[in-house]
């Protein structure tokens, strides 16, 4: 079977169906570092630390990947070749993070997203599964 290498949007970790089974699941996982940064501010503000976050993480063999001038220039040029609004640029963050990867996005924002080839929502990801 062939491994994914999925890139993930914030908004997946609130399926819990979907986290399950990323705990359970051998492929390659990947988010960019701003989803990282969205998802460590949402749980410092309900009393987590950052280190129980990183064991999280760390469990599900996630890898955070860093945001550097290779993905800025996929997501400037990204930015002016699609119909998505540029005052949101974390979407554009996101997606060429996954462009470079190489990786399927999941998100559950498919219309921020309609500008990449490989986007899929955990839903779709589990039904594959079963």
């Amino acid at each position: 079977m062939i491994k994914l290498k999925l890139a993930m949007d914030t908004n997946v970790f609130k399926n819990e169906k979907f986290c399950n089974w990323l705990l359970k699941s051998k492929e390659e996982k990947y988010i960019p570092s701003i989803v990282y940064m969205e998802y460590l501010h949402h749980h410092l503000k309900k009393g987590n630390t950052p280190s129980m976050v990183n064991a999280f993480l760390e469990q599900m063999n996630i890898t955070i990947v860093p945001f550097g001038k290779n993905e800025a220039i996929e997501a400037a040029k990204n930015s002016f070749n699609n119909l998505i609004s540029f005052e949101n640029p974390r979407e554009y963050v996101i997606g060429s993070t996954a462009l470079i990867l190489n990786a399927k996005l999941v998100t559950d924002n498919i219309k921020n997203f309609k500008w990449l080839d490989k986007v899929i929502t955990p839903d779709e990801i589990i039904k594959k599964e079963l």
